[in-house]
C-alpha cells in the first residue's frame, strides 16, 4: 500500500510537472510570437524618443509675386537641467545674457520643466550676436544649449498685421481639438489673419527624429535602424493684394489711430488692399510675449487686435444714401429728376422732432441727382418716408447688407440691416415709431455695416449689379502644382441697369460736379464715382467715410475708407481714398501721410 502510494504520488507530481513545462512552453511562445508586435511597441516607447522636426511654413507673396510673409533664421536657448551642477548660479549668469530677469527665467524653467533630461527652453528668437556670446561662455555655462529653428518674417513697421495675421504655440485647448489632424504639444499654428484661415497649407507636414533613451530618459544618441522621417514644406500661399496699393494706404493712414481702408477688384472680388489700425507686434506675438505685455494689448482702449475692416460695425452715414435712393427708383416712387415736396432749409420737421441737414442754411429744392451729389439730408427724410421700412430692408438684404460677405479670414461679423421684426423684438411689437425710416434713408439710426461689405456694395454699383465673393487667395503653389482659386458670385443687386447708371451718374456728381462733396478724390484724367459720408457717433467726433470705383465707365478698382472721430468724410476719408486709386491707376507712388484727426477742423465742413 506505501509502496503504491509513493509511485502514484510520483506520477501525479511528473504529471503535474509536466503540465507546467508545457504551460510555460505555450506560455513563451505566446509571448515570443503572438504578442510580439505588441511588446516590441512597447520596448520602443521606453526605448524611443520621436523628436519632430519642424515642416518649414509656406511662404506668402502678392500679386506680384513680392514676398509678403517669408521664414528667416533664428535661435532659441534652452537649459538641460541634468547636465546644470548649480541651477541658481546658471540662472544669475544666464538671465542678463538672454535678456529677462532672474524671476522671469525662473518662471519659464517652472513653466516648461518636465524631466531632467528633457530640455526647457527659455527664450525664442534670440539674436546670432547673444548666440556668439553664450559660445564664447560656454564653459561657463554647463546646460545650456542654443538650437537653430525657423522664425516667420513678417512685413516692416507691423504693415498688414490684420491681414496676414500671427503665428504662435498652440494651447492646451486647440490641442484638444486638433491633435487629430497631426498638431502636437510645443508645435506653432496661425493664430489671425491668413496665417489662421490657411494654416493647414501653410504648416506642412511635420518629420521626425529617432533618439535611443535610457529608462531615465537620458539620450543615448539616434537610432541607427531608424532614419529620421523629412518634413514636407507647407504650401506657397500668392494672394491677390497689390503692395503698392498696400503701402499707399498704410502711409495714407499712419496718422491716424483707428481706421480701415480696404480696396477691391470689382471684376472677380479679389482684395488690392486691406488696412486696419492701429496694428499690433506680429513679431512679438509670434515668438512670445509676456503675460503683463499681453494684459497691455488686450486691456487697450484703441482695441489693436480689433480687424477693422471685417470685425467693427459703423453707422455708414450718407454712403448708405445709394441704398435708399435705388430702392425707391426699383419701386417707381421718383426718378431722375423727381423733387421733394419740402425743399431743403436745414432741416426737416417729423412729428414734434426737427430732423436737422448737415448744411444749416438748407440747400433749397433738388432732384436725385442733385441731393445725392450734395448729400442733402432733408431729400432723403422724405425719400425714406415714402418707401417705408418694409421695402428698406428687404433691398438692403438683397444688397448682402446684415450678411457676412464670406471673405477668407475667420471671424467676419454681419453687420445689422434692421427689418420691422427687428425692431419689434427690441422695443416690443408696434411699439416703435415711423421715424426710425428718416435715420436709416440716411445712414444712421441702427443700421450697422463693415468697411468690407460697403466696398463690396460699391464695387457691384460699378460692374453692372454684380456682387462677388470677396477673397484674398489667389493661387496655392507647391513644386509639383499650382491651385488657382476660382471667383464666385454670391449675389446680384436688386436694381435694373436704368436704376444703377442713375446712381452711378450721380455717384460721378458728387466727385466731378461743381457742388460735390468729394472733389479731394478727383484723379487727373480719370473719372471717379463716390461717395461720402459722416457717420453721427454717440462717443465722439463723427466717423469720415468713403466709398468710390474708378474709373466710372469701366471700374477696376473700388475703395471703402473708414476713420474714426475724425470728422467729415470729404475732408479725411475721400483724399486717403485719391492716394489709393493714383498709385493703383496711374501707377505713382504715395505722397505719404495725410493730415491727422487734430487738423481736420482746418477744413471746410461738408458731408
Amino acid at each position: 500500500m506505501n509502496e503504491y502510494s509513493r509511485s502514484d504520488r510520483k506520477e501525479i507530481l511528473l504529471t503535474a510537472l509536466g503540465i507546467l513545462a508545457a504551460a510555460l512552453v505555450v506560455r513563451l511562445l505566446f509571448l515570443q510570437i503572438v504578442f510580439h508586435p505588441y511588446y516590441r511597441r512597447m520596448a520602443d516607447v521606453n526605448r524611443l524618443r520621436l523628436v519632430p522636426i519642424p515642416a518649414p511654413r509656406g511662404a506668402i507673396f502678392d500679386r506680384q509675386m513680392r514676398q509678403i510673409v517669408a521664414n528667416r533664421p533664428s535661435y532659441s536657448v534652452s537649459i538641460l537641467p541634468y547636465e546644470v551642477p548649480d541651477l541658481e548660479i546658471i540662472i544669475a549668469r544666464l538671465a542678463p545674457l538672454i535678456g529677462l530677469t532672474v524671476a522671469e527665467l525662473e518662471e519659464a524653467i517652472k513653466r516648461e520643466r518636465t524631466t531632467p533630461y528633457e530640455p526647457i527652453k527659455v527664450k525664442k528668437d534670440v539674436d546670432f550676436a547673444t548666440i556668439a556670446r553664450l559660445e564664447e561662455l560656454n564653459e561657463d555655462l554647463p546646460g545650456v544649449l542654443y538650437q537653430a529653428e525657423q522664425a516667420r518674417d513678417y512685413p516692416p513697421n507691423n504693415w498688414g498685421s490684420h491681414l496676414v495675421g500671427y503665428i504662435s504655440e498652440i494651447s492646451e485647448q486647440e490641442l484638444l481639438q486638433l491633435a487629430v489632424k497631426g498638431y502636437r504639444q510645443g508645435g506653432y499654428i496661425g493664430k489671425r489673419g491668413i496665417e489662421k484661415q490657411y494654416d493647414q497649407l501653410l504648416r506642412g507636414v511635420d518629420g521626425v527624429l529617432y533618439l535611443e533613451v535610457t529608462a531615465q530618459g537620458k539620450v543615448l544618441g539616434e537610432v541607427p535602424d531608424k532614419p529620421p522621417i523629412r518634413p514636407v514644406s507647407g504650401s506657397e500661399l500668392v494672394i491677390s493684394i497689390d503692395m503698392d496699393v498696400q503701402a499707399a494706404a498704410e502711409s495714407a493712414l499712419a496718422h491716424f489711430c483707428c481706421a480701415g481702408a480696404v480696396a477691391l477688384d470689382p471684376s472677380n472680388g479679389e482684395i488690392l488692399a486691406f488696412v486696419s489700425k492701429p496694428v499690433y507686434n506680429t513679431a512679438g506675438l509670434s515668438v512670445g510675449i509676456s503675460f503683463d505685455e499681453w494684459n497691455r494689448i488686450v486691456n487697450d482702449p484703441f482695441h489693436p487686435l480689433l480687424n477693422r475692416i471685417i470685425q467693427s460695425q459703423y453707422p455708414p452715414g450718407s454712403a448708405a444714401k445709394l441704398l435708399t435712393a435705388g430702392a425707391a427708383l426699383e419701386e417707381n416712387l421718383i426718378s431722375s429728376r423727381s423733387h421733394m415736396p419740402v425743399g431743403c432749409g436745414g432741416g426737416y420737421q417729423f412729428g414734434n422732432r426737427f430732423f436737422r441737414c448737415w448744411k444749416p442754411e438748407g440747400h433749397g429744392s433738388l432732384n436725385l441727382i442733385g441731393a445725392i451729389e450734395q448729400s442733402c439730408d432733408v431729400y432723403f427724410y422724405q425719400l425714406g418716408q415714402k418707401l417705408g421700412l418694409d421695402k428698406w430692408s428687404a433691398y438692403a438684404r438683397k444688397c448682402n447688407f446684415g450678411k457676412r460677405t464670406g471673405i477668407d479670414l475667420p471671424d467676419e461679423a454681419r453687420g445689422l440691416a434692421p427689418a420691422p421684426e427687428w425692431y419689434d423684438r427690441r422695443f416690443g411689437k408696434g411699439k416703435w415709431s415711423p421715424g426710425v425710416m428718416l435715420n436709416l434713408a440716411i445712414g444712421q439710426g441702427e443700421i450697422l455695416i463693415t468697411p468690407l461689405q460697403l466696398a463690396n456694395f460699391y464695387a457691384a454699383l460699378g460692374n453692372g449689379g454684380v456682387l462677388w465673393k470677396p477673397h484674398l487667395l489667389k493661387r496655392v503653389q507647391d513644386p509639383d502644382r499650382a491651385a488657382e482659386y476660382r471667383p464666385e458670385i454670391v449675389e446680384r443687386l436688386p436694381f435694373s441697369q436704368e436704376t444703377l447708371e442713375i446712381l452711378k451718374k450721380s455717384m460721378v456728381q458728387v466727385v466731378q460736379g461743381e457742388r460735390g462733396t468729394a472733389h479731394r478724390a478727383q484723379l487727373e484724367g480719370i473719372t471717379v464715382a463716390g461717395k461720402t459720408g459722416t457717420a453721427e457717433n454717440p462717443h465722439g467726433k463723427p466717423h469720415s467715410w468713403f466709398a468710390c470705383f474708378a474709373p466710372a465707365e469701366n471700374p477696376k478698382i473700388a475703395i471703402a475708407v473708414l476713420v474714426e472721430n475724425a470728422g467729415h468724410g470729404s475732408d479725411i476719408a475721400a483724399p486717403i481714398a485719391q492716394q489709393m486709386l493714383q498709385v493703383y491707376l496711374l501707377k505713382r507712388k504715395p505722397t505719404g501721410p495725410l493730415v491727422g484727426p487734430a487738423d481736420s477742423a482746418a477744413f471746410e465742413y461738408s458731408d
